[in-house]
This record gives structure tokens, C-alpha cells and sequence, in this order.
């Protein structure tokens, strides 16, 4: 087990290629601007670190939330202007996270409030305690969260999604399991480990085709499966082909071994 820099809100640890994030702001892990500074240097670190091969997203065990949404102080202060330009500054680092090159799992052990709900559907993968409820209670501030529009690519239910933000309600994971949004349920003392094992399963893997299976997955969210899935074939022939790992998967599989991919 590694430990990483230091962060502030964050910390890092890695073991066996696989990087446990625990967010720690508390009471709520609310998302502030200097938060948002310190993941984007947490992403950058992240980025340059090869060895990182799956990240988990957590938070401690006494949080009160997961992640609990933005900052409201941050927000008496806002104009019209300064608004905006918050915003733009958001979408560039949650894109970031969204489009990080190694796979994301969520652990959502406690609540996921707005900024919180959207950062887990930006996860490939969220794992989430059956006592876990999520919200989009951006009505109740005055706000449009962008409605519901995250949750889009998802595939969710539109007359779903709008019931969500037009009453901004709880809605606890063993529901949200059954529109998708959620791979997992556990009870809560079970959703790291759950998180941890996936991850593993993944960081097992040649890290060059997960990279391009998850570029190409993204890419499909904004251009739709015939063209993201063409463009996936096109990284499998122009990238992983004369990749070290390509030759080394198949031949493992046919002389029945485990593979020693490249790291």
C-alpha cells in the first residue's frame, strides 16, 4: 500500500493499482471551490500516475453525506455573472472526472445530494448502501441543477428523472436500483469491500484496453453506439493491436494460463 501526496479534502491511497479517494470535508463533504481546486489537482496527479489503474470514490465512516452538494454559503454571495462563471469552472473539473482515463467506481455509503447524486452518475460503476437516499433538491434553492440533464445518458426514465427534479424528494437506493442508476445495493459495511473487488477485477486487467474501452464508452454517451462503437473498433486496430498486451491476452487464453500483462 502506497500513500499519495497530500490533498487537501482528499486522500489518496494505493494498493495493487487500485486508488481509494476518500473525500473529507465534513460535516457534509460539500462541494466548494476550493475543493473543486483540490480534486483537479488530485486528477492531474491521478493522470500522470500509470500505476493507478481504478479509482474508488468514498468518503469516511462518520460523513454525514457522501458528497452533500454544493457549497450554500458560497452561493448568498453569487450575481448573475459570477454565477456563470462558477459554472464553467465546475463543468470543466467534473468533465474531467467524467473522462478520467482509468475507471471510476462509487462507494455511496451515506446520502448523495446534488453536485453528490451527479458526481455518482459520472462513476462507471456505483456501488451504494440500502440505506443511501439521493437528491436533486435544486427546486427547493432556487435553482435548475441543470435539469436532470446528467442523468440523460443514463438511459433513465424521462417522466423518472422529472419527477426527481421538479419535487427534489429523497429517493433511497433500493428504487434507484430498479431505474439503473445503481449496480449495487449492499448494506452499508459491505459497499467498500463490493467497491474494492470490482476495482481489483478490474486493475487485473490489461490497463491499455481498459483505457480505450472506457474512451470509447464515453464517447458513445455524446455521439451515439454506431459511431462510439466504430470508433472503438478503430482504437482496437490502431492502439491496442501492436500494443505488448494484445498478443499476450490471446495467447494466455489459448495456452489456458493467467497473462503478465505490461503495467
Amino acid at each position: 500500500m502506497s500513500e499519495e501526496p497530500a490533498f487537501e479534502f482528499f486522500h489518496l491511497v494505493t494498493k495493487d493499482g487500485v486508488a481509494v479517494l476518500t473525500i473529507d470535508r465534513p460535516p457534509v463533504n460539500a462541494l466548494s471551490r476550493e475543493l473543486y481546486e483540490s480534486l483537479d489537482r488530485v486528477i492531474d496527479h491521478i493522470e500522470a500516475t500509470p500505476a493507478i489503474r481504478a479509482v474508488v470514490l468514498a468518503c469516511k465512516p462518520d460523513a454525514r453525506a457522501w458528497i452533500g452538494g454544493g457549497d450554500l454559503k458560497e452561493f448568498l454571495s453569487f450575481t448573475s455573472e459570477t454565477r456563470r462563471s462558477r459554472h464553467e469552472y465546475i463543468e470543466g473539473i467534473t468533465d474531467r472526472f467524467y473522462r478520467l482515463s482509468c475507471p471510476t467506481i462509487a462507494a455511496v455509503t451515506k446520502p448523495a445530494i446534488g453536485g453528490g447524486m451527479v458526481f455518482a452518475s459520472f462513476c462507471d460503476i456505483v456501488v451504494a448502501a440500502d440505506t443511501a437516499f439521493f437528491s436533486m433538491p435544486e427546486v427547493d434553492r432556487s435553482l435548475t441543477g441543470g435539469a436532470g440533464s446528467y442523468f440523460h445518458r443514463l438511459n433513465l426514465p424521462v417522466s423518472f428523472i422529472r419527477e426527481m427534479i421538479l419535487t427534489g424528494r429523497r429517493i433511497y437506493a433500493p428504487e434507484l436500483r430498479q431505474v439503473g442508476f445503481l449496480n449495487h445495493v449492499l448494506p452499508e459495511a459491505e459497499v467498500l469491500p463490493k467497491a474494492m473487488e470490482l476495482a481489483g477485477l478490474i486493475a487485473a486487467k490489461s490497463s491499455a484496453a481498459v483505457r480505450a474501452i472506457k474512451e470509447s464508452a464515453n464517447l458513445i454517451d455524446a455521439v451515439g453506439w454506431k459511431k462510439g462503437g466504430d470508433a472503438a473498433h478503430e482504437l482496437s486496430a490502431s492502439r491496442l493491436v501492436d500494443g505488448p498486451d494484445y498478443k499476450e491476452a490471446i495467447s494466455a487464453f489459448l495456452e489456458k494460463r493467467k497473462p503478465a500483462f505490461n503495467r
